[in-house]
């Protein structure tokens, strides 16, 4: 126990460093809660007595260097919760500690470091192994042991799409990077013994969730059109499973498109509401007519007609449909940004589009980027008691759908920011809404 106490300030890495421990090996779990355990104990014992900088420097690195959800977990009951971190700490350490809150819960949470942790060594989440790479260590085990695992996988595959849904919305790009399937993982589970048209079809499907979801996050449409004519791609190398994965992930993210349309029809301008209304239309059509096989002239007509231009108008083939999409007059407009859309009323606009989201059950489903622009515009200068509900709604919902977002918003916008634009019974909703990761 004195040489776990020696080590309550290291990271695993250091500590196995420490005692020799070989970087793919997984501590022993006995060892890991004792470590954590003496952790939470030197955070009270620092919290009990004066704190002066010192004291406050190592509680709050103890929070932002731990690399264990079940110590940050741990830590946060034994100091009290983010009220107590809120007496101990100046306000802006806590921004260290949510920050690192948000990463040690996607660590844990993650369905691809899930995946890595149970079928290859990681420790570094900084550059970690792949969905791919996890799917090919499966298909390289003995066949006897393969359906199993397979079946273990594609049973998580709802959690899997949603996790890396939220990641890449969230803008995480260590994340985003592990979702990465690679042509080597889909000839692999192509040429699997059990179920492998459905672990191709997961593949594909974690692919497109990924480009889609970076072009919401940065509202830019046009490069969805490159993944929405997948679907009436003719070419050898674009298989049905491929085209109908396609097709499933442009229907799943319906709840993303519908937020990401919201914001713009709330706050945008009459062009940006044309830009989104025009793929939105183009979407439509291709899951309507989504052909059983190809070629699909038909299909692709309805796709023209729906981008409003002439040359969409009498497109029959993908070559003229590609060709439409390049010259639509919004094809160069690039992303477009909620700071500029919201204007000088930005706080009215602000709370109108929360309150929208919120009733439509669509905020959970926002980009993060969005959320945080939205919180920050209500959070700039006076902020009253519908401000303030306005950011409790924006935090809540985060929490209810994935709680390292709400620790990644508040660190965004900063405790400073937060605190001192809260009072009241609003106050004390937001410190409890924080209080601790679970």
């Amino acid at each position: 126990m004195e040489h776990v106490k020696a080590l309550v300030g290291t990271s695993v890495r250091a500590f196995l460093a420490a005692t020799g421990g070989p970087l793919g090996l997984f501590v022993d779990p006995s060892l890991r809660q004792s470590i954590a355990k003496a952790k939470a104990a030197r955070v009270a014992d620092l919290a009990a007595g004066p704190t002066g900088d010192v004291q406050e420097q190592t509680i709050r690195d103890l929070f932002a260097q731990s690399e264990n959800s079940y110590e940050v977990v741990r830590m946060y009951g034994a100091i009290g919760g983010w009220p107590a971190l809120d007496d101990e700490l100046p306000e802006e350490y806590l921004d260290y500690v949510a920050a690192n809150t948000a990463r040690v819960l996607d660590q844990r949470d993650y369905t691809v470091h899930r995946f890595a942790r149970r079928y290859l060594s990681l420790l570094d989440y900084g550059s970690c192994p792949t969905l791919g790479d996890c799917v090919q260590q499966v298909l390289r085990w003995p066949a006897v042991f393969q359906p199993p695992e397979i079946n273990n996988v594609l049973s998580q595959k709802a959690e899997l799409l949603k996790r890396i849904t939220s990641a890449t919305l969230r803008g995480r790009p260590a994340m985003e990077s592990a979702a990465f399937v690679g042509v080597p993982a889909v000839a692999a589970a192509t040429a699997a013994s059990h179920r492998a048209a459905e672990l191709v079809r997961l593949l594909h499907e974690a692919e497109y969730t990924t480009t889609i979801c970076a072009a919401l996050r940065a509202l830019d449409y046009h490069p969805l059109y490159t993944v929405l004519t997948v679907m009436v791609d003719p070419s050898p190398g674009v298989t049905d499973l491929r085209r109908t994965a396609c097709r499933d992930t442009f229907v799943r993210l319906a709840p993303e498109f519908a937020a990401a349309k919201l914001c713009v029809d709330q706050v945008g301008s009459n062009d940006a509401k044309t830009t989104v209304n025009r793929f939105m239309a183009a979407r439509k059509a291709a899951i309507d007519t989504f052909p059983a096989s190809l070629p699909a002239p038909t299909a692709i007509q309805a796709i023209g007609m729906a981008l409003g231009n002439a040359l969409g108008a009498v497109a029959t083939t993908l070559a003229q449909l590609q060709i439409a999409i390049v010259n639509l007059p919004d094809a160069l407009a690039g992303s477009i940004t909620i700071p500029s859309l919201l204007g000088s009323d930005e706080d009215d606009k602000a709370r109108a589009l929360i309150s929208e989201l919120h009733s439509q059950n669509l905020l959970a489903h926002t980009p993060a980027g969005i959320k945080g622009t939205l919180v920050n515009s209500l959070l700039n200068g006076f902020t009253d008691d519908d401000d303030e509900i306005a950011v409790l709604k924006v935090l809540k919902t985060s929490q209810g759908y994935d709680q390292a977002e709400m620790y990644q918003l508040a660190a965004s916008a900063t405790w400073e920011s937060l605190y001192s634009s809260f009072d009241g019974e609003e106050e004390g909703e937001l410190e409890s809404t924080l209080n601790g990761p679970v």
